[in-house]
């Protein structure tokens, strides 16, 4: 009789090829399948960030992830990009103009 054994290498390969096809399916774009869309912003969330990182991660929203990585309050600032949906109204609002950097307390 042949016993089949689990070896590294195989464990690999499968869950390779498992978490391939699970981002198969995953919008690549921005656009979100109801009709907002993608857009990033800064957030503190569980680090410890100075007063100055709070405020405009609470305020500024970016067209794209490389201009939120990119948009550091100052030198020390470990922030992290996350995605937020909104609406295509609001984006076309916000960023209608070509910029894609967004200041909530100055645009809105």
């Amino acid at each position: 009789m042949n016993t089949w054994q689990l070896t590294r290498r195989t464990f690999l390969r499968v869950a390779a090829f498992g978490g391939l096809a699970l981002t198969v399916g995953c919008p690549m774009d921005g656009i979100v399948p109801n009709g907002g869309v993608l857009v990033y912003r800064r957030s503190g969330r569980g680090r410890h960030v100075s007063n100055a990182a709070k405020k405009k991660n609470a305020n500024v929203l970016y067209a794209t992830m490389q201009a939120a990585a990119n948009d550091l309050t100052h030198p020390g600032d470990n922030s992290k990009v996350v995605q937020v949906v909104i609406s295509q109204q609001l984006f076309d609002q916000l960023f209608g103009d070509g910029s894609v950097r967004a200041d909530l307390r100055r645009k809105v």
